[in-house]
């Protein structure tokens, strides 16, 4: 029957069924819209999605903005804080600095005031002495008359009474045992010198009695402390039995020195301590002390006058008295002390006291004995420019003085020596070593 149907139609395509076919356009149409409705939808999720994002990164970047400014702020806090105690610190200086200013205003008017003074005391000073003078010189004029009438007279009792002195010192001279001097033989001097001498070397003793530091001074010209190795043995008794040789260790240096046992420890006369030593041997001596001279002492610079032999007066252990005589100043000084001012008043004084009482000692002999400089010396000190280190606040007496002056003599007796080598280019390389340490 279908195929009746077809014939019937002529063979054509049946047409669908209006309605159905309205209600499947229909269903196309509405699954149409709902496919775009869900496009629209995701779109719209989309959109919102990035949006939400554009809005977190918004979010993100503000705080980013936020915490950038916040800590901008602090930055910015810092520095003026920064800036402030700057400020504050620049204040306390400028401050601190017009203070040093006005402390140093104040001392320059008291030292100003204080010359002041000392040129008109030294004005009155000189007038008074003027006028001294002036009365003094109208006395010898007055008295002039009378002396010359007495002159003759005076004369022959002086030449009389200095006989008499003369054969009474002589006789007690004599009385007392001290006999003339003796010179060694050749024979004990070759001896000597055999024992003690060097070629090229420059020898150089040291005296002094039992504690005065002998040891000690000579570790210092060494370059080295007492409790190093090879350095002379030091005690508070005297610790040397025989003269000993300390060869200096700059081989730059050609000293050897010796330790010379102390006079008070020895069972002779201090007429015969030279010659018992061996000391006219020696290139120069170095006669040390602390507080006295002894007549040991005395009898030795008078030996080596006689043997033209170079000495050196040396003062010992000078630290601890000028630590004595800065603890009575500060005590006289009271609230108002002056540390570097006691300290140099001190040292000047106990220099200038020291020299008085050599050259008074000196004078004081029968003969006088020549007027000879004096060292002042601080074991220390002494060392510490040796060995060429800074010397900083340290104590600095006489000691640049006493190497320079044993490095000229040195020079002065040894240059015709050949084997001594040129002197000058050692003084070049010691001496002005020394004196560039000390200046720096």
């Amino acid at each position: 029957m279908g195929g009746g149907i077809s014939r019937l139609f002529g063979g054509r395509k049946a047409r669908p069924n209006p309605t159905m076919w309205a209600i499947e356009e229909q269903h196309r149409r509405e699954a149409a819209e709902r496919a775009e409705a869900q496009r629209r939808q995701q779109i719209e999720r989309e959109r919102q999605e990035q949006a939400e994002r554009l809005r977190r990164a918004q979010e993100e970047a503000w705080r980013a903005a936020q915490i950038a400014e916040q800590q901008r702020q602090e930055q910015a806090e810092r520095l003026r804080r920064a800036q402030e105690e700057a400020q504050r610190a620049a204040q306390i200086a400028e401050q601190q600095r017009q203070e040093q200013a006005e402390r140093i205003r104040v001392q320059q008017e008291e030292v100003q005031r204080a010359a002041q003074i000392a040129a008109q005391l030294e004005r009155e000073m000189q007038e008074q002495a003027e006028i001294a003078r002036r009365e003094h010189e109208a006395a010898q004029r007055a008295a002039q008359a009378a002396n010359e009438l007495q002159e003759q007279v005076r004369k022959k009792e002086a030449e009389m009474k200095k006989a008499m002195e003369v054969q009474e010192v002589m006789e007690a001279k004599w009385k007392t045992g001290i006999r003339p001097v003796e010179w060694p033989s050749k024979e004990k001097y070759e001896a000597t010198k055999r024992r003690f001498y060097k070629e090229g070397k420059f020898h150089l003793a040291i005296t002094g009695i039992s504690g005065t530091g002998k040891s000690s001074l000579i570790n210092a010209f060494r370059g080295i402390w007492d409790d190093d190795e090879g350095a002379a043995m030091t005690d508070i008794v005297e610790s040397t039995s025989a003269v000993t040789p300390y060869p200096d260790p700059n081989p730059a240096h050609p000293f050897i020195w010796f330790d010379v046992p102390g006079s008070g420890t020895l069972a002779c006369s201090d007429w015969t301590y030279f010659n018992d030593q061996g000391l006219y041997i020696f290139d120069a001596i170095i006669v040390l002390f602390n507080d006295r001279f002894t007549a040991t002492d005395i009898a030795i610079l008078r030996n080596c006058e006689r043997y033209n032999i170079p000495t050196y007066i040396v003062r010992s252990k000078s630290d601890i008295h000028i630590a004595n005589i800065i603890q009575r100043k500060r005590r006289s000084a009271g609230a108002k002390v002056n540390l570097a001012k006691i300290l140099d008043e001190a040292r000047k004084e106990y220099i200038v006291r020291t020299q008085e009482s050599v050259r008074s000692n000196l004078m004081r002999c029968d003969p006088p004995i020549r007027s000879q400089k004096m060292y002042a010396v601080s074991r220390d000190t002494l060392t510490t420019i040796v060995r060429e280190e800074p010397l900083d606040d340290m104590l600095v007496l006489n000691e640049v003085d006493l190497l320079g002056d044993i490095l000229q003599d040195a020079h002065s007796r040894r240059v015709a020596d050949k084997s001594y080598g040129s002197m000058s280019d050692l003084m070049k390389k010691a001496g002005l070593d020394i004196f560039r340490l000390f200046t720096n």
